[in-house]
């Protein structure tokens, strides 16, 4: 007799084969986790991390989106969501507009968090608005003074795009 697992035995499955990098196996187990227990967000936010492993930066759009739907603290999921839009090859204006809006959601619920800013600031880069990349570079170096990327970011702003 085949025992009846419930939810969280899937979720934990799940996320072990995606640790393990067996995603098949773990869109498998995330998807009986989510037949289980559709509104649970984690299942949807991980299911996003096996997608965004594939390479496949739209379905894993999508999950991070079903997950927030579940869960708007989620703070991961909206940093996650935003590098995933950042990961297309053809970015829009758009695009970017959403990524920094999700980096902003990201940054509100946890205000220490360095990468958000960062990444806030590659995309405020990429949009040509130079002076606010520069503030969340700032407040990224002031959290973590040893920042590298922030500090090398900002000095290359300085002194090519800044007069």
């Amino acid at each position: 007799m085949v025992k009846d697992h419930g939810y969280k035995f899937y979720l934990d499955k799940g996320i072990s084969e995606t640790n393990e990098g067996k995603f098949d196996e773990a869109l498998e187990s995330l998807d009986k986790a989510i037949v289980l227990n559709p509104y649970m967000p984690l299942a949807y936010f991980s299911k996003g991390i096996v997608y965004h492993n594939l390479r496949k930066f739209e379905e894993a759009y999508e999950n991070y989106t079903k997950a927030l739907n579940h869960d708007s603290k989620m703070t991961d999921a909206y940093f996650n969501r935003a590098q995933a839009l950042l990961a297309n090859d053809n970015l829009s204006g758009e695009d970017l507009r959403l990524a920094l809006k999700d980096f902003d959601k990201a940054i509100e619920l946890d205000d220490k968090f360095i990468d958000a800013y960062y990444y806030a600031a590659v995309v405020e880069k990429k949009l040509k608005n130079y002076s606010s990349a520069l503030t969340y570079l700032d407040k990224a170096i002031e959290i973590d003074p040893n920042a590298i990327h922030s500090k090398a970011l900002k000095k290359l702003l300085l002194q090519k795009y800044i007069k």
